[in-house]
């Protein structure tokens, strides 16, 4: 193989290399942008969870004080009727 012939593979080896390696650092940013945007989305999906936990938290005990208030108010209404009856 003579020197015109080396350089000239050199050179295509170089390219190919340089090309390959900027695929493979556009990919890695690519897969390095969707993890991070993963990683937000799994963590506003947390807070979400979190606020509706509370949120149902707030309604089941909204309910059984409503169901308390319900039972006291009977109850006063049957023993002020058998007071006056």
């Amino acid at each position: 193989m003579d020197s015109d012939q080396l350089f000239s593979s050199l050179v295509r080896q170089y390219l190919f290399v340089s090309l390959y390696r900027a695929f493979i650092e556009s990919l890695a940013s690519e897969n390095a942008t969707r993890l991070l945007s993963m990683q937000m989305a799994e963590k506003n999906i947390e807070e979400h969870m979190s606020e509706l936990e509370v949120q149902l938290h707030r309604e089941r005990q909204a309910g059984i004080t409503s169901e308390l208030l319900d039972l006291v108010t009977g109850f006063e209404a049957l023993t002020s009727q058998e007071r006056s009856g």
